[in-house]
């Protein structure tokens, strides 16, 4: 697992998290539509690294439903972000998903710990 990897893109969005939050309450609604599926993009490949899973260019949505440590819903929660990106429920939507992901990835942790 690549931890330091996957620990940068965590602290990223904790540091951005906010700044979007301003956009979003200003109503920047393209600015706010590039940093979220900037972000959006980032946790793919952090749900993509806490299973394990090479990052390649293309892959299905339906992948993510197929993986062991992902949020409830996963597919269904990203295709509705990429659809309200510049809407403040994508926002909140990817946020809840960053939060729900930092908690699979400690249990991902915990296991390959037990292994290792």
């Amino acid at each position: 697992m690549k931890t330091e990897e996957i620990d940068l893109r965590f602290e990223r969005w904790d540091e951005v998290s906010l700044e979007i939050e301003q956009l979003v309450l200003a109503r920047e609604f393209s600015q706010t539509k590039n940093h979220v599926l900037y972000y959006l993009d980032e946790l793919k490949v952090v749900i993509l690294h806490v299973n394990e899973v090479e990052v390649e260019d293309q892959y299905s949505v339906s992948l993510f439903d197929s993986l062991t440590y992902i949020p409830l819903n996963v597919s269904e929660r990203l295709a509705f972000i990429e659809n309200r990106s510049h809407h403040r429920h994508g926002f909140v939507q990817l946020n809840e998903l960053y939060k729900e992901m930092k908690k699979k990835y400690a249990i991902a942790k915990l296991k390959a710990n037990q292994k290792g």
